[in-house]
């Protein structure tokens, strides 16, 4: 299959999903590259295009995605802005397969964009927060408690 990644926020910081996505799709020997607009409009269409955004006030892609199935995630498209404050709509939320978010990111992805990625790692040791600020998404989205979502015991310091 031929897998499209489009990193709708491209604040030169790297998309984890996305790169979970990578991996995964490499492991099932797709192969896995950026959407590029200007090149990939015509033609053979993709089987699967992955559209992630993590901030609500990015816009979406302006542009037509030449791909069989689009599947948009991430917490920007399940984010309003209601009168200064940032409200949680759960049915628009989706997870990543527990195969997907257990994976081993593929950085390769954003060498090109992003050449420190090299030496660096993006990841998540705990998910949820108790504190429940009234700005904040993070209690309705992933849960009024902190919670452990890494396995780092087979790590040694």
């Amino acid at each position: 299959m031929r897998i499209a990644l489009i990193d709708i926020d491209s604040h030169n910081f790297p998309n984890l999903p996305l790169m979970k996505l990578s991996a995964w799709h490499k492991q099932q020997r797709d192969t896995v590259e950026w959407y590029e607009p200007l090149f990939h409009s015509m033609g053979e269409p993709f089987n699967k295009a992955y559209m992630s955004k993590v901030f609500s006030f990015t816009s979406d892609c302006p542009y037509y995605v030449n791909a069989k199935k689009i599947i948009k995630g991430g917490s920007g498209y399940c984010i309003s802005l209601v009168n200064g404050k940032e409200v949680y709509n759960k049915i628009k939320d989706s997870e990543l397969p527990i195969e997907i978010e257990t994976i081993y990111p593929d950085y390769s992805i954003y060498y090109n964009k992003i050449p420190e990625v090299k030496n660096t790692s993006y990841g998540f040791l705990t998910r949820g927060c108790p504190r429940g600020c009234e700005f904040c998404h993070v209690g309705c989205k992933e849960g009024r408690r902190s919670y452990k979502v890494s396995n780092l015991d087979t790590f040694l310091l």
